[in-house]
C-alpha cells in the first residue's frame, strides 16, 4: 500500500486519482469490473446472452469515461470489447440451423 502525500493534493480533481495511487493502479479498475458483475446479475433473469451484452456495453461505456479521466487504461475496454465480438460470435453460430 502506497502512501498519500496529501500536500500534493491541490485540487478536487486529483482525488479520484489518489484512490489509484494507493491501491497500485487497481481500485477503479475493480470498481468497474464490480458494475460489470452486479449489472450481469441484475439482467440475468432475460437470458445469459442478454446479461452479458448489456452488462459489458454498459462496463464499455463507463470504462470510457474512466479511460479520458486517466483512471483506466485502455487494455481493461479491450475486455469487454472482446466478450461483446465473443458473445455475438456464440449468439450467431448457437442459433437453431433450419431446413427448408
Amino acid at each position: 500500500m502506497t502512501a498519500i502525500n496529501w500536500s500534493n493534493v491541490t485540487d478536487f480533481g486529483q482525488l479520484p486519482q489518489l484512490a489509484n495511487i494507493a491501491s497500485n493502479n487497481s481500485f477503479w479498475v475493480g470498481m468497474l469490473y464490480m458494475v460489470w458483475i452486479v449489472v450481469m446479475l441484475m439482467m440475468i433473469f432475460y437470458g445469459f446472452e442478454v446479461a452479458i451484452l448489456v452488462s459489458s456495453f454498459l462496463a464499455l461505456i463507463i470504462g470510457t469515461f474512466l479511460v479520458y479521466a486517466d483512471l483506466v487504461s485502455w487494455t481493461y475496454l479491450m475486455t469487454f470489447v472482446g466478450v461483446i465480438l465473443a458473445m455475438f460470435l456464440y449468439i450467431i453460430w448457437s442459433g437453431k440451423k433450419t431446413t427448408n
